[in-house]
């Protein structure tokens, strides 16, 4: 009845205003937020979602239009031709799969391009930042990636650019010699953002008069601020954490991802308002005075604060000072990684950590039990520092790894250095804590790492999963990048020994193809002069499209920006036994099927087998019946909440 008379809708308050109350998320986060009827928030949540849907399935199809999107524009006709010619490119279908760019470009719109929007209707809208509202027990993969639509959750989205980010200034810096990373956002985004733009905004792209009056009587309802006031009317921003945040938003924004895609020809890769660029230095400042040009027309304004900028040259090479001039002068930094300006490595903010580690060993110790204690531990060392430091990729190599080992280290021996008896390690502060609140001794390690399906606690090991991806990280990825320009160099070499070897017909008919006279002027269009026609192309010119024409670049690239393996875990005969007993018949735990346990719980599981065996018979340490199952229940529901931002 309410959306059959969407012409007269009201917020119906009866001449109050709505609450409005400072609340505090789970990742310490304060936000201002109304309190709606609940029947208003369904409907306007299920408008908002058709909206979403719409948009993003429409404006997918614009951004498809080359022309419109200007994201490349190949290569020219030109140099096509030269290719034919010298290199017989386009005899075959097969010549080429998949360039770098056409990668970059598919990564982009299925990950980025209005990544907080819903693709499908009754699908969770992803959030604008790790709010760490979800929780690590409460995680499940199989919400990904749902009927295709290549949605990832905030931190998997926040892990793609850091990766990206990372394998484009490898790549930059190899094969331009310079590269350029800007970060910003916007200074308080959705409760800045002027009415009059989004509804100029609203009508520039055709949207009917009667939704724009909807949408009118949305954005401005009375609010009560609980301070005695009179209600006040909202007249600028939008609600906080609210469907209509994300539409309103992300259209506004739209048209800056066009703009720098049409002056820059470059990706601006956005997660709302938390903005990247990475290139060509030249390039990069343009879209940055494209971005600062669109922020004074919209109203907006940068957060200074969040604002900055690499600028990265090799030796040998000078910065351009009208690139330098542009560019924020800040540094560019992702959750705890920085950006070295000098040696462009992702390096571990140290102090930033120590700052997050003090306030977990707070709340660690404000733990009123131990299943409070072990729920506080696995949120922040399982969950928060398990993305922030990034995670192990082929385009960090190894010695980012080293570094994640060493600050996980540094964070034990703060926490647990034998002072007022917390003990030298996790393992041992636990124990001790069970052991003075309950009187009991010679508590095995396993008792504390096996899951709850087994009777344990589930303490979440930081070393176990980095130990786990060990063999399989990359050692080096410039020694990659240096092999690959190596095989360049080799093919580049064996295609000119197979043009000087053509016979003077193989060539002459080769020219004809890559060459056709023009039916109204008789020319060949392109063709080098006679004295050309007999020598090779330079190395320069082999190489200038390589984004476009080289599988084995596209095969680099992809292998730069994947997360290193995780080691298989191969159960014994013995542990494979007991886990068929267990996930079978009577007791049914189907988290304990082989193929539910995840690598890490798997290497626990097979390294406490013998412990488990000598002292309980078995994986399963208690008689699962015995076991507070409600207590667990309510354990696993509780959030926890954090007293500084994370």
């Amino acid at each position: 009845m309410r959306y059959a008379n969407l012409g007269n809708w009201s917020w119906n308050v009866g001449g109050k205003g709505m609450p409005v109350l400072p609340r505090q998320s789970l990742n310490g986060k304060w936000r201002v937020m109304m309190d709606e009827d609940v029947l208003q928030a369904l409907l306007t949540h299920y408008i908002g979602n058709k909206w979403c849907v719409f948009l993003k399935k429409s404006l997918h199809r614009v951004i498809e239009r080359i022309a419109f999107w200007a994201k490349d524009c190949g290569i020219p006709e030109e140099d096509q031709a030269l290719r034919r010619y010298y290199l017989n490119e386009g005899a075959h279908r097969w010549t080429v799969k998949k360039g770098t760019e056409k990668e970059r470009h598919d990564v982009y719109k299925d990950h980025f391009f209005l990544a907080p929007m819903p693709g499908r209707e009754f699908q969770d809208a992803v959030g604008y930042d790790d709010d760490g509202d979800s929780d690590d027990d409460d995680y499940d993969e199989s919400t990904i990636n749902l009927n295709g639509d290549n949605n990832l959750s905030p931190k998997e989205v926040k892990q793609l650019l850091l990766r990206t980010l990372a394998t484009e200034v490898l790549m930059g810096r190899a094969f331009d010699g310079e590269v350029a990373v800007v970060q910003s956002d916007f200074l308080w985004f959705a409760t800045s953002v002027s009415h009059n733009t989004i509804f100029a905004v609203l009508r520039f792209v055709g949207f009917e008069e009667e939704w724009i009056n909807f949408f009118k009587n949305f954005l401005e309802p009375p609010l009560d601020m609980l301070t005695g006031d009179q209600i006040r009317i909202r007249k600028r921003g939008l609600p906080m954490a609210h469907i209509f945040e994300k539409v309103f938003g992300e259209l506004i924004l739209f048209f800056m991802d066009v703009a720098v895609s049409q002056q820059a020809n470059i990706l601006l890769y956005r997660f709302h308002d938390d903005l990247w660029l990475c290139g060509k230095p030249d390039s990069c400042a343009k879209a940055w005075l494209t971005m600062e040009n669109f922020a004074k027309i919209m109203g907006l304004e940068f957060n200074k604060s969040k604002t900055g900028s690499v600028y990265l040259v090799e030796e040998g090479r000078t910065k351009k000072p009208e690139v330098v001039k542009v560019l924020p002068e800040e540094p560019v930094a992702i959750n705890f990684l920085v950006l070295d300006p000098i040696t462009g490595e992702w390096t571990i903010n140290r102090s930033h950590v120590e700052e997050h580690v003090a306030q977990l060993s707070k709340q660690l110790n404000g733990a009123k039990s131990v299943l409070q204690w072990v729920k506080t531990w696995n949120s922040c060392i399982g969950r928060f520092f398990s993305y922030t430091f990034g995670e192990p990729s082929n385009c960090f190599g190894r010695k980012h790894l080293d570094a994640i080992f060493q600050t996980h280290q540094d964070i034990q021996s703060f926490l647990f250095n034998d002072q007022n008896g917390n003990g030298n390690s996790v393992v041992e502060h636990l124990k001790q804590m069970i052991t003075s609140r309950f009187n009991v001794s010679d508590i095995p390690d396993a008792f504390l790492y096996m899951p709850e399906a087994l009777g344990g606690l589930g303490l979440h090991n930081p070393f176990v999963p980095l130990s786990l991806v060990s063999p399989h990280v990359c050692e080096d990825p410039k020694l990659l990048i240096h092999a690959f320009l190596e095989s360049e160099r080799e093919a580049y070499n064996k295609a000119k020994r197979e043009f000087e070897n053509l016979t003077e017909s193989e060539r002459r008919k080769r020219f004809k193809n890559a060459f056709p006279r023009d039916e109204d002027t008789g020319t060949r269009h392109y063709a080098p002069a006679t004295e050309g026609q007999n020598e090779f192309f330079s190395f320069e010119k082999y190489t200038q499209w390589r984004e476009y024409t080289s599988d084995a670049l596209n095969t680099l690239y992809c292998r730069l920006n994947t997360v290193a393996f995780k080691k298989t875990i191969n159960f014994s005969h013995a542990v494979r036994q007991e886990l068929n007993k267990l996930s079978g018949p009577p007791a049914n735990l189907k988290e304990l099927c082989q193929g539910n346990i995840d690598p890490e719980m798997g290497w626990l599981i097979q390294f406490y087998s013998s412990e488990l065996e000598e002292k309980c018979g078995g994986l399963s340490i208690v008689d699962r019946s015995f076991l507070p199952l409600g207590v667990l229940k309510a354990m696993r529901k509780k959030k926890v909440a954090w007293q500084m931002a994370l």
